[in-house]
């Protein structure tokens, strides 16, 4: 079997986070690590787990999910940020690519589109 993608959940949302990692370990290709709740820790899980892909909520109760982002390809450029949303604002798109985020999922859809987003980023 190929090596799995390790993952990180970074969402304030105890129960969105964790059912979203019940179904990515139905996925045996990806491997969630760690769920983080701040955007602080989520910075500091990705990189002590050296993670693939980064599953961020953009709004988190310390720093939001695209200053979390940016922190994080700071210091590990190389980080693939996928922002998970329940935002529907026009500008979305610009921030996402401004943070340097590869792409963005909205929440209420993310069960039909999170594996091939993560395989998608795995690859960028």
């Amino acid at each position: 079997m190929a090596e799995r993608l390790r993952v990180l959940i970074v969402d304030d949302h105890k129960m969105f986070a964790d059912a979203l990692k019940v179904w990515l370990d139905r996925d045996p290709s990806v491997e969630v690590v760690a769920i983080a709740s701040t955007g602080a820790e989520g910075v500091d899980l990705a990189l002590a787990h050296d993670v693939d892909v980064v599953l961020m909520d953009v709004t988190l109760p310390d720093i939001d999910g695209f200053e979390a982002t940016r922190r994080l390809r700071a210091i590990k450029h190389a980080a693939k940020v996928i922002a998970v949303t329940g935002w529907s604002h026009d500008d979305l798109g610009t921030r996402v690519e401004e943070a340097g985020m590869v792409s963005y999922l909205s929440k209420d859809l993310i069960h039909d589109t999170v594996h091939d987003a993560i395989a998608a980023a795995a690859r960028s």
